[in-house]
Order: structure tokens, then C-alpha cells, then sequence
């Protein structure tokens, strides 16, 4: 794709920016679970009904989950920014055509056309 320097640059800030927003999530979420064990040994002895057990057990699991996914989502910003290096921004992995501005814009780290990407989730 024949990008500007400056829509280089633009596409540059807002995934570096979104980068570190899900950084500083992450940052944000080991302090919580750090101060929520801290604290959990020194409540785990005032009995915890099954039904708190339950909710907390799911609540970890939940988290556990927006975990994998913001540090699925970081792997595809960082391998957006290396594209935007290469030149290779812009450009469909799969079919080699130009991503549409507009896809990049709303999905800066797509590395698909829409065509490709819904292909590609398919299986085919």
C-alpha cells in the first residue's frame, strides 16, 4: 500500500498507543491480582461460603480470559508496527491486495481484507 508518510506516522501513534494502553492494563491487572492474594491469605480463614468460592473461582476465569485475548491483540499490534518497518503494511498477507484505508483505519493491525480475513476464520 502507497501510504503518506504522514498516514505512516498516524498508523504508527495509534497502534504504539494502543499498545501501551493494553500494557498499562496489564500492569494495572498484576498489581490487582498481587494485592488480591495478599489479602485473600489473610481473609481465606474467616469462612468463605461455597457460593464466594464459586464467584471468585469464575471471576478468575474471566479474567484469565481478557488476559490471553489483550496479550493475543499485542502480538498482532506488535506485528503491525514490524509490517509498517518492513513496507509491508497495508498489504493482505494471504492475496497480496491492498488493504482497504478504511479497514486499517477501524482495525489498524489487520493484516487481511475482509474477504481474506473471513476466509482465513473459516478455515478455508
Amino acid at each position: 500500500m502507497n501510504l503518506t508518510t504522514d498516514e505512516k506516522k498516524h498508523f504508527k501513534e495509534k497502534l504504539e498507543k494502543m499498545k501501551e494502553n493494553i500494557e498499562s492494563k496489564q500492569g494495572q491487572s498484576v498489581r490487582e491480582q498481587s494485592l488480591k492474594e495478599s489479602t485473600g491469605e489473610i481473609t481465606s480463614g474467616i469462612g468463605n461460603h461455597l457460593a464466594e468460592g464459586n464467584a471468585e473461582r469464575v471471576e478468575r476465569e474471566q479474567e484469565q480470559t481478557f488476559e490471553q485475548i489483550d496479550e493475543r491483540l499485542l502480538e498482532e499490534i506488535e506485528d503491525a508496527l514490524e509490517r509498517l518497518e518492513e513496507g509491508t503494511f497495508g498489504i493482505c498477507v494471504d492475496t497480496g491486495e491492498e488493504i482497504p484505508y478504511e479497514r486499517l483505519e477501524a482495525i489498524p493491525y489487520a493484516k487481511r481484507t475482509a474477504s481474506a480475513q473471513e476466509k482465513f476464520d473459516k478455515g478455508l
